[in-house]
């Protein structure tokens, strides 16, 4: 479970670094999370197999503590990357589970592009 999650940290940061070295490639990884079939989801009511049915087979499954003195949570996440030349496009959903019972999201994607960090360039 775990090192799935860091498998694909790892792909996100090789895609990175190929997209910032300015390759021309056009890669898709994933499919985008159905974000609008969240509300079909009861907190404390749907179970991990709700959101399987729901939300699909995630790309990576994880633990989380999200503050000292919560109980570890179980996380799924589901996450599509676009990486074209040195712009990268990301959506990433963090379902949070408690025992067998759904118990809400995360939900991140960039407003724009992720553009190449221009760092000292010229100095």
């Amino acid at each position: 479970m775990k090192q799935d999650f860091c498998r694909g940290i790892f792909l996100f940061i090789f895609i990175s670094l190929m997209g910032l070295s300015g390759c021309a490639t056009r890669m898709e990884i994933g499919s985008p999370p159905r974000v609008e079939r969240l509300s079909q989801l009861t907190p404390h009511v749907s179970t991990k197999n709700d959101v399987l049915l729901t939300l699909g087979e995630p790309r990576a499954y994880g633990a989380a503590r999200l503050d000292p003195n919560f109980k570890q949570q179980s996380v799924w996440e589901y996450e599509y990357m676009v990486a074209e030349g040195k712009n990268i496009q990301l959506s990433m959903l963090l379902i949070f589970f408690t025992g067998d019972e759904y118990d809400g999201y995360m939900w991140f994607a960039d407003t724009g592009n992720f553009k190449e960090y221009p760092g000292s360039k010229g100095r």
